[in-house]
């Protein structure tokens, strides 16, 4: 009977794909014997407690345990009072070691403390502004401290007390001359690396900028100041040492515009201190400078 043209053809099977050859489990090779080791806790647990302090890097505090430890149990103190004492030690001794690398890095020169400083020497001077630069609030609130004088009342003795105390408080601390500095700039300049040596610049937490005012500028060298001065206005803080009022920063960088633009970004929200008085130094006056003086 023929077919009807409507009828589905039929349908085919799936193919089956052969099964995969089974493989052969591999045989069960035994492993070696690990040789039995302290762990890391045994070895902690089998450390004598000054080498503990040792292993954690707190040198001072091992070397002054026993010695605290037999103080103790002659004074009858309690356990937590000795480790009371020794942690506290070990801190002072790491304060002291981590601001004498700040001092050293800062290249401040010469060191200076406030103590040494004879404030009745001056004729006249804010000893309150001072004392409040000294608190490092300036530095804390991103401002600056500008101390103005004739040379040899001890501007650089003040500014690098100041910068030293930054250092022992853990910020970050330079001092440099001005001449020095914008040479520095010069010659990024020339290497084209001038951007690398202003981020540089502008990093510090505290910078002091020494001896301004004892040599001038070219344009080229204040427009420079001027880029430091700027990329760290109200986002670092600077100290600035100079013989000179603002009135005469013209005839220093050869330019109203430039002598403004950075004295305005000095003082503002910042500390002016003003000394007037003769120079402490032999064979100098109150009204004198030269490049060499450090003010």
């Amino acid at each position: 009977m023929p077919s009807s043209p409507n009828a589905s053809p039929p349908s085919k099977s799936p193919r089956r794909r052969p099964p995969s050859p089974t493989l052969p489990t591999p045989p069960k090779i035994p492993l070696p014997e690990v040789p039995t080791s302290p762990t890391t806790s045994d070895l902690a647990a089998a450390l004598a407690l000054a080498d503990v302090l040792r292993a954690l890097g707190l040198e001072h505090a091992a070397a002054i345990l026993d010695a605290a430890l037999q103080k103790a149990i002659a004074r009858n103190d309690s356990p937590s009072s000795v480790i009371d004492h020794v942690m506290r030690d070990q801190l002072r001794v790491h304060l002291e070691e981590r601001a004498r690398t700040a001092v050293k890095r800062s290249a401040i020169f010469p060191i200076a403390t406030l103590d040494t400083y004879d404030f009745k020497r001056p004729t006249s001077i804010d000893r309150d502004l001072v004392e409040r630069a000294a608190t490092l609030d300036f530095v804390r609130e991103r401002t600056n401290v500008v101390f103005v004088g004739p040379s040899g009342v001890g501007k650089t003795h003040l500014a690098n007390a100041i910068g030293y105390l930054a250092c022992v408080a853990g910020y970050r601390v330079r001092f440099a001359l001005a001449a020095d500095l914008v040479n520095d700039l010069v010659g990024a300049q020339a290497r084209n690396t001038l951007n690398k040596r202003l981020v540089a610049w502008a990093a510090y937490d505290l910078l002091l900028i020494d001896e301004l005012g004892y040599l001038s500028f070219d344009s080229r060298g204040a427009d420079l100041l001027y880029q430091v001065i700027n990329k760290r206005y109200l986002r670092a803080s600077t100290i600035v040492t100079t013989n000179l009022a603002f009135k005469d920063w013209g005839t220093l960088f050869h330019g109203a515009a430039a002598a403004t633009a950075i004295a305005d970004r000095l003082v503002h929200k910042g500390l002016l201190v003003r000394i007037v008085g003769d120079s402490v130094r032999p064979g100098t006056n109150g009204g004198s400078g030269n490049s060499t003086d450090p003010a």
